[in-house]
């Protein structure tokens, strides 16, 4: 696993999830509304990203633990791009969880 390349991701997925969780309730119900998810998803998915953060950065101990959360990672990022779409975002929007896709792709690669 690049190291260098993980600790992005890592801070990246990480300050994800944080930001999404320390969000106002409002803000929360908001952005699920938008998405056409319920509040309690729209969490999950928020705790999610922290999960596979904290997972990658156990990946640089134990390599099967790093792959396995880069693969939920990947898959969680695609739906994500999904519900950019169909939220009808632009496609800037589509293209950040797509970016981190690929980079945690290269995670794995290098």
């Amino acid at each position: 696993m690049n190291t260098v390349l993980a600790g992005i991701v890592i801070v990246f997925f990480g300050v994800q999830g944080i930001a999404r969780l320390s969000a106002s309730p409002e803000d929360q119900r908001a952005a699920a509304y938008h998405f056409g998810v319920s509040l309690t998803e729209y969490r999950k998915v928020s705790g999610l990203l922290i999960l596979g953060g904290l997972g990658l950065a156990a990946g640089l101990i134990v390599p099967p633990l790093g792959v396995a959360a880069a693969v939920v990672l990947i898959a969680l990022m695609m739906i994500v791009a999904g519900l950019r779409v169909l939220s009808q975002d632009g496609a800037l929007r589509v293209a950040l969880p797509l970016t981190a896709a690929a980079l945690t792709v290269g995670t794995l690669v290098w």
